[in-house]
């Protein structure tokens, strides 16, 4: 039974204990920490974990595995710490905010031996496994361009817009779909963007292009810069040799669509309710199975790495107004 100690006590932390309650035959959450101490956390109290300061939780040896559910600019300080204390961590994404603070948290998952998992979630997302599955079969031939695009409401003041704390939108929401393109087409070489900024400083939106050694371009899009009722809105495109495919993940009748040359329309359904806790719990499922058997499912922090450097790339390149090399 693994011990599990929770940093940070908001909506993603209190989602990372519904998902391990699925999961109680293998791990329970014992403790938690937060910045304002004192002030109740229920879904952790519920669970009969206690509350204790950020470096007791760290370096405690009833602690198994530290996941962090914090701000991004100190998910470095916070998984090196717990990785050299000893602990497996669970780091939600980013993996951090420039490839250099990546590299360290990598450093130390080798030089401790312990297991690192990052929390892409849209890798455990039905649809978008799916959309992987048709790739690997090979029946639409090589790939030859792509789309994403993840656009959610904004317009208000939150760290998520700070640069130096949440990265604007670039790192904190279209980091899922950079890591999507990484994942169906691997890593691109070059990148131009144009973006807006938010009055904190981030970009609240931004499009990318990106190209890759063998000639592929991929478009990438993200904002906070809807407005309610929007909510979330979030689109896919793979254009391949023999057709292309289509996810739509408000769609909730035809979310896949497969257009296949010489075939039918083909139209997919998979889940699309839960996709937080149901892909939360998946990670965890494959993070436990890292650690006892030493295997690597679809969550390699490597993959996490790649991202930042995508991710901050963009943020060059939008800055400068340049084409840019994403491992510059």
């Amino acid at each position: 039974m693994y011990r599990v100690g929770i940093l940070g006590a908001g909506h993603f932390a209190a989602a990372h204990i519904q998902a391990l309650g699925r999961l109680s035959d293998r791990a329970r959450v014992v403790s938690f920490a937060r910045q304002t101490s004192g002030k109740p956390f229920p879904e952790a109290q519920q669970t009969g974990a206690v509350e204790t300061s950020v470096d007791d939780l760290v370096r405690s040896r009833d602690i198994d595995i530290v996941a962090l559910c914090v701000p991004n600019h100190l998910h470095r300080a916070y998984a090196e710490a717990a990785l050299l204390a000893g602990k497996h961590v669970f780091c939600e994404k980013p993996l951090a905010l420039d490839v250099e603070d990546a590299d360290a948290v990598l450093h130390a998952a080798d030089k401790s031996g312990r297991t690192l998992i990052v929390g892409h979630l849209t890798r455990h997302v039905p649809a978008y496994v799916k959309v992987a599955e048709i790739l690997r079969d090979g029946r639409l031939g090589a790939l030859r361009a792509g789309y994403v695009s993840r656009m959610h409401c904004g317009g208000g003041r939150s760290w998520r817009m700070d640069p130096d704390i949440g990265g604007g939108v670039i790192f904190d929401l279209l980091i899922h779909d950079l890591d999507l393109l990484n994942w169906y087409f691997g890593a691109p070489e070059r990148v131009v963007a144009r973006g807006h900024r938010h009055e904190q400083g981030g970009y609240d939106y931004v499009a990318a292009l990106f190209t890759y050694a063998n000639g592929v371009t991929t478009v990438a899009e993200g904002g906070f810069v809807f407005r309610p009722p929007a909510g979330l809105r979030s689109t896919l495109r793979v254009i391949c040799e023999r057709g292309h495919i289509e996810v739509n993940t408000n769609d909730l009748d035809a979310p896949i669509r497969v257009f296949e040359e010489g075939q039918p329309e083909q139209v997919i359904s998979v889940p699309l309710q839960n996709l937080l806790i149901d892909g939360l719990a998946g990670e965890y499922r494959e993070f436990l199975d890292a650690i006892e058997h030493n295997v690597r499912g679809r969550l390699d922090p490597r993959d996490a790495r790649t991202a930042v450097a995508c991710a901050a790339a963009i943020v060059r390149a939008a800055d400068t107004q340049t084409d840019v090399s994403i491992f510059e």
